[in-house]
This record gives structure tokens, C-alpha cells and sequence, in this order.
């Protein structure tokens, strides 16, 4: 069942409708449903699909371009034809394009793969596009999940430089498309412990069996002999970038505590140069980690923490990996019953904040300023090892909006006032502005705090998944 993804889908669709032809580059991390995006907007257009195919060197890419050609037109010269470089295969489907009454839509799906991690068939592409597809009924889509090739050597690549009409960074669910992909079957606060531990990639949430429980599912997704999320993380960086070693260690690093640039450099005992920000660039696009910026600083400030946030991730450095040999050999024991639920309760915690702030624009819109929000990220001073505050956001409407996050298992009482006043006692409020709070929790807040009316905005995890 396709949900979501409207945006990208009017996107898509907007440009499909516009009279000139369109070049767009489609991106995103591994299972984050771009094929899907793709073949549902293709659905009912005139179209024709290929496929990259890993680990084939140009020759047999063609090969199977080739092979996927045939399938789709009908023609019988065709099958009496062997291309064996792609200018031919290029003059073809040139002819072909000025054939087209209608838009045609041609997807190149897992375009790393066809091009062979190499520049050729990128220049290639920008000749014809030059030459005679502009001026065609037909709207090229190349799509790829190795960011580092699809980034540097597409996007930002002087080929297609003032060439590509949209640019389609693809992110994980939203939390009301993972309810909408979950069907409603289960409480708001169970898929609230789905979108904490697996995150909102559609692959990894198509494997929910809604009619079992949180627990039973965990078990069985993760702590069962070939379970299939124990095995994720050996496929996650080889298969998303070429130097994966690197991105894998980046990732290891981080799952502990936020770091700087300088920290991460010396770790991994490379220069803090564009090198390694480029590292870091392509990790963010892919929403493995996210960099944040104390809320009083600009962009070039030197103080920029990044943080691994991908939820898979978390919870594999903290659960899956230290119990491997366990998993590995279990077949009937309930383990994630054994080895989660009597240490979790903290871990839950912060796991909801780290889902808060990749969120952080949405509880904007819920709290009614959204369109007032200048930056937004957690509080931290240079000597601070951790974050002092969990979410703070900028206004431009002069206001300092400053929330607190707490996952427990019951609404949250007056007791959380001491703590919050504390905390914004380490803030410095800009002449002028005025101080708001805001508290963000699973069960809300329970009568009397909410009587009291210390907060200005209460948000539980219902109004979350609204």
C-alpha cells in the first residue's frame, strides 16, 4: 500500500505537466521508498523503466539496459540488435522521443550502478540532454542511493550544472505517514515505540505485522536467529557509499554523544577540512546524523555538534550489537523481553528526544508558530559534553520558545517545574524577547500542572501523530 509522500508526488506531477522537458534527480538513503515515489508517480504516464543493476561493469550494464529496452517497446528490430556502448542506445531512444505525442517519462533507477560509479555516462547524458532531449516530450528521472556518487557527481557535477529542473532529497516518514502506513491497527503510543526504534523507513515499518504486539514483533524482527533487522546494519553503509568504512566509523563515533568537527577529525585521525565535511554533508542528507547550532549562534559559528539520530542505528549500538553471539544462536527465547525491557526506560527517553528534534519544524506547526521560527536545534555551550537543553527555538516575532521532552509512563506533574526553571536559568534571554515554554510528553500533563499553567504549550504523543 503506497501512502504519503504528497509533496512529492504534486512535485513530480507539476513538473510532468509543464510544456518543456524536465531533468530530475531523485535521492535518499537505502528502503526510503524512492523506486516506490518513482513508480507511482510513472503509474498511469507513458513511460520507460531501468534498472542499475550492482556489482556489473559497464558492459553488462548495458547489456541488461538492453534487455529491459526490448521488454518495453515494440519493436522487433530490436531483438536482431546488440549494443555494446551506450552513444547507440542514446541515438535510439532520441528517435524514439520525437515519436512521443504525450510526455514520456524515462526513469534511470539506481543510477550509480549504470553509470558504473564513474563521470562517462553522466557527460553523456548532459550532451544529448544538450543536443536534442531539451527540446523533447520527455521528462528524465535518474535516481540513486549512493549519496556520495549521486551528490557530488550529479547534483553538484559541472555536466549538469543549471540542468536539473528539481532536486528530490527523499526523507523518512513523517510521524502521520507512519500512521497512515501502520493503518491505524495500533495505538498512537505503540507506533510511537516503532518511530523511536526503527524510525520512518517504509521497508523497515512494512515488516510490522500489525496484528502482533510491539514486543512480539521487536523479538521477532530483531532477536531471533536470521531475524531480519539484526542483519541491517552489515548492508546500511556498503550499499549507500563507496567509502563506507569511513561513514561507518563517522556513525560508530556518534553513538554515544554528540561531537564537534575537531573531535570527529581526531578520532578518525583526518584533517577537519571539506574532506570530512563531506563526509558529514552526505551522512545529514541521508538522515543518518544531524548537526545542530546553539540557538543564538549563526551559521558560521565554529560550535556545531553532530549527532547520530538515525533510530535503527541507535538502537542496534545499544541492543543488538553487544548481544550478537546471543541472537545469533536464539531460536524460541522472548530475548528482547529478557535484554530491553528491564534496562530501557531511559534509553526511551532519549529516543524520544531524538525523535522531538528530527521534528522539530512539525511540533512548530502544532504549537501555532511555524512561520515564525528562525533556527531551531538544542541548547549547548563549547564545554558542554552533552545538551543542556533538549529543544529551543528562535522567533522572529521576538519570542524564545524553550520545550521540555519527557517520555514516561504516566502524565507528567508539577515536579517538572523545578527542573525546567532550572535549566532556563542557563539561558540568556536577548533584550526584548520574551520567554516561552513548552512541554512535549507521552501521556501530557496531568491536572494539576495543567491547572497551574506554568506552560504556554502542552503536546502529548496523540497530538504527535494527529
Amino acid at each position: 500500500m503506497f501512502v504519503g509522500r504528497e509533496y512529492e508526488l504534486q512535485e513530480l506531477n507539476t513538473l510532468y505537466q509543464s510544456p518543456q522537458a524536465n531533468l530530475v534527480v531523485v535521492h535518499g538513503r537505502r528502503r526510503v521508498g524512492k523506486s516506490t515515489l518513482i513508480e507511482t508517480f510513472m503509474a498511469d504516464k507513458p513511460c520507460l523503466h531501468f534498472d542499475g543493476l550492482e556489482g556489473l561493469q559497464t558492459k553488462g550494464q548495458i547489456e541488461q539496459f538492453t534487455a529491459d529496452l526490448r521488454q518495453q517497446m515494440d519493436d522487433p528490430l530490436l531483438k536482431h540488435v546488440n549494443f555494446n556502448e551506450w552513444t547507440p542506445i542514446f541515438e535510439y531512444l532520441t528517435e524514439y522521443f520525437k515519436q512521443q505525442t504525450n510526455k514520456l517519462v524515462v526513469f534511470f533507477d539506481e543510477f550509480q550502478w549504470l553509470a558504473v560509479n564513474q563521470t562517462k555516462l553522466v557527460s553523456l547524458i548532459k550532451s544529448y540532454w544538450d543536443r536534442h532531449w531539451k527540446n523533447s516530450n520527455v521528462m528524465i528521472v535518474l535516481c540513486g542511493s549512493v549519496s556520495s556518487f549521486m551528490v557530488k557527481r550529479v547534483i553538484n557535477s559541472k555536466a549538469l550544472y543549471g540542468r536539473i529542473d528539481r532536486e528530490i532529497s527523499l526523507q523518512p516518514f513523517a510521524p502521520r505517514e507512519i500512521l497512515q502506513l501502520l493503518d491505524h491497527k495500533r495505538s498512537k503510543d505503540e507506533i510511537m515505540r516503532y518511530a523511536i526504534t526503527l524510525g520512518g523507513i517504509p521497508k523497515y515499518l512494512q515488516a510490522i505485522d500489525s496484528s502482533q504486539s510491539f514486543e512480539q514483533n521487536m523479538n521477532k524482527l530483531f532477536f531471533m536467529e536470521n531475524s531480519q533487522f539484526a542483519n541491517e546494519y552489515d548492508k546500511i553503509f556498503y550499499s549507500q557509499f563507496r567509502e563506507y568504512k569511513v561513514y561507518e566509523s563517522i556513525a560508530n563515533y556518534l553513538q554515544d554523544r554528540p561531537r564537534t568537527l575537531d573531535e570527529i577529525a581526531k578520532h578518525l585521525k583526518l584533517p577537519s577540512g571539506g574532506g570530512l565535511r563531506s563526509y558529514l554533508v552526505n551522512l545529514e542528507k541521508t538522515a543518518f546524523i544531524t548537526s545542530f547550532i546553539p540557538y543564538d549562534k549563526d551559521q558560521n559559528t565554529k560550535l556545531i555538534k553532530y549527532k547520530l539520530t538515525d533510530e535503527y542505528l541507535r538502537f542496534y549500538f545499544k541492543y543488538i550489537l553487544p548481544n550478537t553471539q546471543r541472537i545469533q544462536q536464539n531460536r524460541k527465547a522472548n530475548l528482547f523481553s529478557q535484554l530491553v525491557v528491564p534496562h530501557w526506560q531511559s534509553w526511551l527517553g532519549f529516543a524520544f528526544e531524538n525523535f522531538c528534534l528530527k521534528n522539530a519544524f512539525r511540533l512548530a506547526e502544532l504549537m501555532g508558530f511555524a512561520d515564525a521560527v528562525l533556527s531551531w536545534g538544542p541548547y549547548f555551550r563549547k564545554q558542554d559534553t552533552h545538551f543542556q537543553l533538549d529543544l529551543v527555538y528562535s522567533r522572529s516575532d521576538n519570542v524564545i520558545t524553550v520545550c521540555e521532552m519527557k517520555y514516561r509512563d504516566k502524565p507528567i506533574g508539577v515536579e517538572v517545574v523545578a527542573e525546567v526553571e532550572k535549566k532556563c536559568a542557563e539561558l540568556t534571554i536577548p533584550r526584548g524577547y520574551t520567554l516561552e515554554k513548552a512541554l512535549i510528553s507521552r501521556f501530557g500533563a496531568d491536572e494539576p500542572l495543567q491547572k497551574l499553567g506554568y506552560f504556554h504549550h502542552l503536546l502529548s504523543v496523540d497530538d504527535l501523530f494527529e
